[in-house]
């Protein structure tokens, strides 16, 4: 490990450890993009194996470097050339054939010339690189080379002396520790980061997880970040044109924002945990975590299927300040009856949608939409993406129903309570008068649960929900609730997964 400019970086070497490297898709800003452009002045373009990156030759542009798909026709040329400098000698001053040099693996320059004739070939995965007054072409490794050797080359920062800022590779709105290696699927190019996982982690945990909460939170956040990301990386610096990467920078896997994610909580939370992951047995867990439970993190089998003891659902009594409060979504049945068939589930005009069958926890396992014309069963994701719901744990009240209200009990007996004046007595007997809201929260021994009051227009349908996210996993709201309560980030850990232990990688 090694401090750069503030931050906590295990930085790849230019002979990294497949074991600590990971490949990141850069999809949120950098996919299938006509032009990437690298605004370093200097880079330097190299080869990675399964568990090395093999430095190549360094390239010098006072503008940057642009990166764009290249479609035009070339017959290839047989000699091989060790460096760029020398394949561009070869061509000559007069370069009256059209020909270009071309990268095509570690000391591997070809020739191509260009050509509109039948017996030229279409090369598909070609990228052009410009830089001032020079450019090249780039195409996959072949051969021989192509079992050792990721398809496309890996872009280092090439610094000058005391250059801190030049350390990093600069894309524009975002910056990256580590490589990049931009490479072409289909007509676009999309840009990947090769990065040791502990210095990827400072750019994640804070992008993940508020950097108010509490530090064995932010712990807890780290561990569980970097175990999600080797579960699913292929521990390899080597890419392949079908798999370029198994980790996106967006929610599909983990938020990571490179360099401008970084913060001084984030860094001394992976600083504290560095190398630790959560094992089942022999094996890595797949870390699952979200961002509030609204009471209690749900089983893996009521959600996806999951058949492990490692995911059982857990109270979240301490979630109470949560990172997403309640929430209320209402459509009109017209609207409601266009959401179904806009994704493939028309079942005519809206008749009643109510819940079939709910979990323990009070999320809707399935959820029965009736129409004019037919009925449709929607699974616990068909529900939440069909209607944008935040999480699965909501009751739907349609506009000429009465919601499920709660009640009180006093000596004479059972009360409902209505839309009235409604208060709430806290543990000191303070009585606060509840003037307006759509939703109280009641907490059981075990749960909370919701319970709707405000009213719903004719016509229209709304889910009073709680919660943010799939529910199975770390709660980071129930987590920061633990740890203000005195709780360490194993305790966390230990509590939201069972039959884990807390190891070195």
């Amino acid at each position: 490990m090694i401090i750069l400019a503030g931050c906590l970086i295990c930085a790849p070497s230019d002979k990294a450890r497949a074991m600590t490297d990971i490949r990141v898709g850069l999809v949120a800003q950098y996919k299938d993009k006509d032009v990437i452009t690298v605004y370093n002045n200097r880079i330097m373009l190299g080869y990675a194996t399964g568990s090395e990156f093999i430095a190549g030759e360094v390239f010098y542009g006072s503008g940057g470097f642009s990166f764009e798909p290249d479609n035009a026709s070339y017959i290839v040329k047989s000699t091989v050339y060790k460096s760029y400098d020398e394949a561009k000698k070869a061509i000559g001053q007069n370069n009256t054939t059209g020909a270009v040099p071309v990268l095509k693996g570690p000391q591997t320059w070809q020739l191509y010339e260009r050509s509109d004739k039948s017996t030229a070939g279409k090369r598909d995965r070609l990228i052009k690189v410009s830089f001032g007054k020079n450019s090249f072409l780039i195409d996959v490794v072949e051969g021989t080379q192509s079992k050792k050797y990721s398809p496309f080359p890996q872009i280092k920062a090439v610094s000058a002396k005391n250059d801190q800022k030049g350390k990093v590779l600069s894309l524009g709105s975002r910056s990256y520790r580590g490589r990049i290696e931009i490479v072409r699927t289909g007509s676009g190019l999309t840009a990947v980061n090769i990065i040791s996982i502990e210095a990827y982690l400072c750019g994640v945990v804070t992008c993940e997880m508020s950097k108010s909460y509490a530090p064995e939170a932010l712990k807890a956040q780290a561990v569980c970040a970097r175990s999600y990301a080797l579960y699913k990386s292929s521990f390899t610096c080597k890419g392949t044109l079908s798999s370029p990467y198994e980790l996106t920078d967006t929610t599909a896997s983990q938020v990571y924002r490179g360099v401008g994610g970084e913060s001084a909580e984030a860094i001394e939370a992976v600083r504290a945990t560095v190398g630790e992951v959560i094992y089942n047995g022999d094996d890595l867990v797949e870390t699952f975590y979200f961002s509030t439970s609204g009471g209690s993190t749900e089983g893996g089998i009521d959600v996806w299927g999951i058949k492990s003891a490692i995911y059982s659902s857990k109270p979240d009594l301490l979630e109470l300040s949560p990172e997403k409060a309640p929430w209320v979504i209402t459509y009109t049945l017209d609207e409601a009856a266009s959401l179904m068939r806009e994704n493939g589930f028309d079942v005519g005009s809206i008749k009643s949608i109510k819940e079939s069958v709910v979990t323990q926890t009070g999320r809707v396992s399935s959820l029965k939409v009736t129409g004019s014309t037919s009925t449709k069963a929607l699974s616990i994701q068909q529900a939440q993406s069909v209607f944008d719901l935040p999480s699965a744990k909501y009751k739907v009240v349609l506009g000429w129903q009465y919601a499920q209200m709660p009640f009180v009990t006093d000596k004479n007996g059972m009360e409902t309570l209505g839309n009235g004046a409604i208060y709430a007595i806290s543990g000191n007997s303070a009585v606060t008068r509840i003037d307006s809201s759509d939703q109280l929260i009641a907490i059981g021994a075990d749960n909370m649960m919701n319970y709707p009051v405000a009213s719903v227009p004719n016509g229209s349908v709304s889910f009073f929900g709680m919660g943010h996210g799939h529910g199975i996993g770390m709660s980071q709201s129930g987590a920061n609730g633990l740890a203000k309560n005195g709780f360490d980030y194993k305790q966390i850990i230990n509590y939201y997964f069972d039959n884990i232990r807390i190891d070195k990688y």
